[in-house]
């Protein structure tokens, strides 16, 4: 595996909104003009000895916007059109950095080939307006079903709410694409709220795909924060210093000491998935694993001082800070 380049603030900047165009597009239309946007993800879980399935929608030149869940904890991505004849791997995933949020950008290695979706303002979805949800349900791709906005709910008091739906979705169609009758994304698929209908579906807002790279940069700014509060020591340059131990990609060179030599290799695999912020962590009782944000890193130096355990750091984004010989909690320190 080739280590991960991030992707920089830079690459979000096609993610502006879209005004209204005011056509009367038929769903024939909107199809043809959005369908080449929308793609299926196939995520390797190899804990789970599973492929997770789902959708994403391209919205920046190689960039697509996701369900989490569906590649939360993959080992490897890689999305897919014309059955399986055009795939596309990924090599990073961006969470978006509140957690309550499902919502994950998909780094691509090459460009998709088409124009990216545009993203409509919430602020223009009216309820009762038709609405055409794309995606894969049970990995049936570019399925198109049709519906009714039924209504915007604000939950966990988010300034932007929600989006409930008639349009039909199913398992495989989280991360696909919610459109309006101008062919305008306006919502990412994300929940189906009942086994009971077919006719009662969740999107988050498009929206809050154009607010991510404000919220990453926030983000990274209080991970840096948090490097230093935990004794991490960072150079003139923001970044921690490498130890010079291994290629960040060399999965054979993390030290195992005793774990379960798979269980590491593919935690770390899932590791280097990650986008900045992220660093990964082993301890001396037998756990390992991935952090990626402020609150967790701080959360793992609090746990193990409780525990009054060794929580050695790895690599931190994208330096390998590992030094066999120091015993400090942390081998940056």
């Amino acid at each position: 595996m080739q280590a991960p380049s991030f992707w920089p603030l830079a690459a979000f900047a096609a993610l502006a909104l879209a005004p209204g165009v005011a056509l009367a597009m038929s769903p024939q239309d909107i199809f043809a003009k959005v369908s080449a946007d929308v793609w299926v993800v196939a995520a390797a879980h190899p804990d789970k000895n599973a492929v997770a399935l789902g959708s994403a929608v391209e919205i920046a030149p190689r960039l697509l916007v996701t369900a989490c869940h569906v590649v939360s904890g993959a080992t490897a991505v890689q999305v897919a059109r014309d059955a399986g004849k055009r795939v596309v791997k990924i090599s990073t995933v961006v969470h978006d950095p509140d957690k309550t949020r499902d919502l994950c950008l998909l780094g691509a290695t090459e460009d998709l080939g088409a124009p990216p979706a545009a993203i409509a303002p919430i602020d223009g979805v009216k309820i009762g307006e038709p609405v055409y949800a794309i995606g894969s349900p049970l990995g049936l791709e570019l399925s198109l079903t049709d519906g009714l906005v039924s209504q915007l709910r604000r939950q966990n008091n988010e300034a932007l709410p929600e989006i409930q739906t008639t349009a039909a979705i199913a398992p495989g169609s989280s991360g696909g694409g919610l459109f309006d009758a101008d062919g305008r994304l306006i919502g990412v698929t994300v929940a189906i709220a009942s086994k009971e209908t077919d006719n009662l579906a969740f999107a988050y807002p498009a929206e809050w795909v154009a607010e991510l790279p404000a919220r990453i940069e926030a983000a990274r700014k209080r991970w840096a924060d948090a490097l230093a509060a935990n004794g991490v020591a960072l150079g003139a340059d923001g970044e921690p210093a490498a130890s010079g131990y291994a290629p960040l990609a060399d999965t054979a060179a993390v030290p195992t000491d005793g774990k379960p030599a798979v269980g590491v290799d593919d935690a770390y695999k899932a590791f280097l998935l990650l986008n900045s912020p992220r660093a990964f962590v082993l301890t001396s009782d037998g756990r390992w694993g991935a952090v990626s944000d402020a609150d967790a890193l701080n959360s793992l130096f609090k746990d193990c001082a409780a525990r009054q355990v060794s929580c050695r750091l790895y690599a931190i984004d994208d330096t390998v800070v590992w030094r066999p010989d120091t015993a400090a909690t942390s081998p940056a320190r």
